[in-house]
This record gives structure tokens, sequence and C-alpha cells, in this order.
């Protein structure tokens, strides 16, 4: 029996934008058919009042004006802070919890939304009319009955404080009293306005009716935005999400990062880890993280939404363990090897996870190439030489450049050999946005400015890596342009001889986790880290959404923890809503990116939580 009522659930859950549409036909349908004699909710209650019709009439039309005036509002403040990704995807979404803004007032702000402006649509209907709001409160009780199975299931007692502190669906006088305190986290987006103004124009629509007297006025002007919203809602729902299992993006279905494509020794100085920290770091390649166990860590959370990360640093590990010091290079890639596969096979495999050893056994290409390449990111920067480098003839300037050390040469070298057709060509199409759309996952450009031009970006930070910054130990250049390392002795810093031994003695302080940092953390005792890596994260999320992380960052961190990362292509630096927790430390940061070899950032963060 329980097994059938979740299915119920499921099935209202997943076409909950039909029930809802279907229940809102059926009873207008009948109002307007059956019951078109019979006076309106809004005259009956005027006649009580001892108001006349008409009178009652044009009221009712002004009261639903300010009901979905009121609906409109909520909706757009609670979809800036959902996103319509989440809110419209026809599956349960349990990778956060939000508790900001509307959702400190009630659990499910948007579907109060629907019954007020509803509530207001049926004071202009026959009594039959009063049918929608509550049907529509049995059906929204069902799916959030459903929801919060999921939702206990994932945040455990995190979320049973918050069931405990807000309402589900109607406001209690507690949490009314909150109003001010909600209000001050007040964000409304373009996101929030586009995919939540499905009633806006009822507004003006029942002024109309209001002024002239019928209703048919309010259903004229304001059903074309409930039709766009429902499309809308339907291809993002259906065709992304829809009723199948949800596939997942590019971004998850690989290796994305080989390497840690940004600079550890900033994020070492900035941190100044010790042997009583607890550090996270978002995976990636693996490399920085195993860097940091050469400062003592007590413990190194390595944490990445994309499983295949966690494999790529599995199989890292396993080398460290099982193989000396040359035949891990010989593995990775750093040297010539034609046994890779068989060194897998036969030292390496018993050492990984089962989803691990599943994984690079079907991708025993990757592992023959060696690790350094195995990426999409890489296979991104061999298909740049192979149609670019190699394709104008550029090999010898290149090597040129590596073997100029003094800047004005190189200066020089830049400005008369390198600029013309070959450059303008790389950075105008190989670096444009419309193909690093179809290699790399839309989630990157999301919050990128429509007007932004990757190739002048890259352009100038190239720039920068050939004629200021030391090319020879610029690890992160020679791999872009040779496709290797420069030289054995300007390896990362994970890969260096003399880093090997006390790398390999700390392995075991390392905890691979898949997750987001929001579920994440919100299965962590308060104080629990004291150090995070966030890599360029941030810029992957909406300005309410990084706010609500770093929020959960608080939390978790203990105090004067240090948090560090950088931005790309969008800026995210604390808001100054937090600043009473979180301080900057830009003079460091900028100091520190002033010797940055990874060359690509914009800017570079470090910040300190203060609990006090």
């Amino acid at each position: 029996m329980a097994d059938l009522q979740m299915k119920i659930q499921k099935f209202e859950f997943e076409f909950r934008i039909f029930i809802s549409f279907g229940l809102v036909i059926v009873i207008s349908a009948f109002s307007f058919s059956v019951f078109a004699d019979v006076p309106e909710n809004s005259v009956a209650l005027g006649g009580l009042l001892g108001i006349p019709a008409s009178r009652s009439r044009v009221l009712g039309y002004l009261a639903a004006a300010l009901f979905i005036a009121g609906a409109s509002f909520l909706r757009i403040w609670s979809g800036s802070v959902l996103t319509s990704k989440r809110m419209m995807s026809f599956e349960i979404k349990t990778d956060a919890l939000f508790s900001s803004g509307p959702y400190q007032l009630v659990r499910n702000p948007i579907y109060l939304a629907d019954l007020i402006a509803f509530t207001g649509f049926a004071l202009c209907l026959p009594p039959i009319g009063l049918l929608l709001p509550a049907l529509l409160f049995l059906h929204y009780t069902q799916l959030i009955a459903y929801e919060e199975i999921s939702l206990r299931r994932e945040f455990g007692r995190d979320y049973a404080t918050y069931q405990s502190r807000v309402p589900r669906l109607l406001p209690g006088f507690g949490s009314l009293k909150r109003l001010g305190a909600a209000l001050k986290d007040l964000t409304v987006t373009r996101d929030g306005i586009r995919h939540n103004a499905l009633y806006l124009l009822f507004i003006p629509g029942f002024a109309l009716a209001a002024a002239t007297g019928k209703l048919v006025w309010a259903v004229a002007v304001g059903l074309p935005a409930v039709v766009d919203w429902a499309i809308v809602h339907t291809k993002i729902g259906v065709v992304k999400g829809g009723t199948k299992p949800a596939v997942k993006t590019k971004m998850f279905k690989d290796v994305l990062y080989a390497n840690c494509w940004e600079d550890p020794q900033l994020d070492r100085a900035a941190l100044g880890i010790d042997e009583d920290d607890i550090v996270l770091s978002i995976t990636s390649g693996g490399c920085n993280l195993l860097a940091f166990l050469l400062d003592n860590p007590r413990k190194v959370i390595a944490l990445d939404v994309n499983p295949h990360q966690g494999y790529l640093l599995e199989l890292k590990m396993a080398a460290f363990r099982m193989l000396s010091y040359q035949s891990n290079l010989e593995f990775f890639g750093v040297r010539p090897c034609s046994t890779r596969v068989e060194c897998y096979l036969q030292r390496l495999r018993p050492c990984l996870s089962s989803d691990a050893a599943r994984f690079w056994d079907g991708h025993s290409r990757k592992i023959a190439r060696g690790l350094i390449h195995a990426g999409r990111y890489e296979r991104y920067m061999r298909l740049l030489r192979r149609t670019v480098v190699a394709g104008f003839g550029k090999r010898r300037l290149i090597k040129r450049m590596f073997e100029t050390d003094d800047p004005a040469a190189r200066e020089k070298l830049y400005r008369e050999k390198w600029q013309g057709v070959w450059w303008n060509f790389l950075t105008g199409v190989m670096l444009s946005r419309r193909l690093n759309s179809l290699l790399f996952d839309k989630a990157f450009f999301a919050y990128l400015d429509c007007d932004f031009s990757f190739g002048r970006h890259f352009a100038a930070k190239a720039k920068r890596a050939l004629v200021q910054l030391p090319m020879k130990e610029n690890y992160f250049l020679s791999y872009i342009l040779l496709g290797r390392f420069y030289d054995e002795a300007y390896l990362p810093v994970y890969l260096r001889r003399e880093n090997f031994q006390a790398i390999r003695d700390r392995l075991d302080r390392v905890e691979i986790v898949t997750d987001s940092c929001e579920h994440f953390f919100a299965n962590l005792e308060d104080s629990s880290i004291s150090k995070f890596n966030f890599s360029n994260i941030f810029e992957w999320m909406s300005p309410a959404a990084f706010e609500n992380l770093l929020r959960e960052t608080i939390r978790v961190a203990r105090d004067r923890a240090v948090l560090t990362y950088r931005n790309l292509l969008v800026p995210r630096e604390r808001p100054q809503s937090l600043g009473g927790n979180i301080q900057s430390r830009q003079d460091l940061a900028k100091a520190l990116q002033g010797t940055d070899l990874s060359f690509i950032y914009d800017n570079y963060v470090v910040e300190q939580v203060v609990k006090g």
C-alpha cells in the first residue's frame, strides 16, 4: 500500500503542471457554462455587507488584482532564490536546502503564491470557483509530502530543525514576525522574473475588468503570459529533466580536467596550512590537494560533483602508493612508456574502488596516453596545438620564445612574430564563445555577459604569460603550447622528486567525496573545517546561490578559517551583507596574484571567517 501511495505521489509530482492546469480549466469551464447565471463570490460577499452587486463586482476585480500582485511578488522573489532549472525540474532536487529570503516565512513559498493568486481568481467566479484554491491546496499538500521524503533523507537533522522552525505552506504569526528579516535578503533576478511572471498581466487585466465590468478582459490580457510560462516550464522540465532519469551534462560524463589549472603555491601561501587543519579542496585534477599534503594537514577533503575527477584522483594516489618515483612519472605521462595499461591492470587496479576500477577498465586509451593527458580540457589543448600551432608552422617560434629569458626580447618577438593572422584565428575562432559552448558544458557561461569576448580576454592573458612571466618555469603555459612540461626541473609541485615521499606517506589523510558543497556542508557539524580551496566554482552559481553557500560555509568553518577562490570570467567576492562574518584579505590576494603562473584568472580572492 505504501509503495502504491509513493507511485501516485511520484506521478502527481512529475505531472503537476498538467494537473494544476486541468483543475483550472475544468472549474473555469463549469463556472462560465453551468453556473454562468450564478453571482460571483465577490457579489455574494458584498451582499452580506450591504454593497450593491455592480460595485461588489468591481471591488472583487480590484481585490483580485491586489491578490495577484502579492502572489507575483512572492513567486518572483522565491524563484530568484531557487532558480528556474531547479524549480521547473520534473524531478526533486536535493542538492541544496534553501532557508533564506521567503523560505524563512514558509517552506514552500511558490505554492503559497499560487494559492494566493487562485484565491483572488475565486473571488471573481461563482461559488464553485472556491473549489479551485481548495483542490489546489490538497494537490500541493500531496506534492510537499512527496518532496519532504527526499529532503528528510538527504538533510536529516538540518531539515528536521528547519521543519520545526518554519511552517509548511501557510504562514503563522511567528513566521510573519520574520518578514522584516526575510526582506533584508530580498533578491530579484532576471531568471526569477522571466520564469515566475505568469500572473503579472492579470494585474492590468483585472484593472481593465473593473473599468468595464467584464471578466473577459482579465482573461484576454492575462492568459498569454500563462501560456508562455507553461510552454517554457514544459521545455525546461520535460525536455531537460522529464519523467525519465536525468541525463548528465557533458561535465559529468568524463574526466573534465586531468590537471589542476590553478597555481597551488598561491593557495599554500594564503591558507597557511598546519598540522591541525582540516582542508576542503575542490578535487579537479587532484594535483593541488596532493600538494597541500606537503604542509602536513590533519585531513584533506577532496570534493567534486563530477565522480570522474574522484576516479582520477584515486588512480593518481594508487600510483603514488605502488610505484617508484621514476615509474610514477612514466605512468602519469611525463616520461615515455609503453606499458602503462599493463601496470594499471597488474599493480594499480586492486587499489581502486569498484566504481573507479569500472571506469578505468573502460578507458584504457586514457591510461595508455598518460594520466596528465586524460581530460576533456587537455584534449581541447591538443586540438588547438594540432589545428593552429602546427597548422600555421609556429613550433619554431614557440621554441624560440621558451629559450629567450629576457622579457624585453620576448616582447619584441611577440610584437613582430607572434601577432598576426594565426593569432587572430586562434583568439577569434578557436577560443570563440560559440566553439567553447560546443566543447564544454553551457553551465560555464550561464552567468557571463552575452557580449563578453573570450578571444580578447585570453589574448590579453596570454601576452602577460608570454612576455612578463618566466616561461620555462611555467608548467601551465608549457603544457598548453608544447603538450608537455618543458623540463623535469619545472614540474608541477606534486610531481617533483623532493616532494614524492612526503606525499606518499600522507595519502591516507585524503578523503574523496562526490557531492556538491551545498549538500555536503548541510550534513557537517558546525566549525568542522579550517581551510577552504573553492577553485572557481562560484562562477557556476547565481549571486543568490553564491551567498547561500557562503552563509553555510560560515557555519561549518572554524573561527579564523581561510577561504581561497578564483574568478575566471564572472566576478565573485563576498557580498556586503556578509561583511560581518567574512573579512577580505585583498592586499594578500593581490600580492600573491602577481606571482601566479596560472595566468588565465582575472581575480584571486582570499577571505577569512570571523565568528565572534
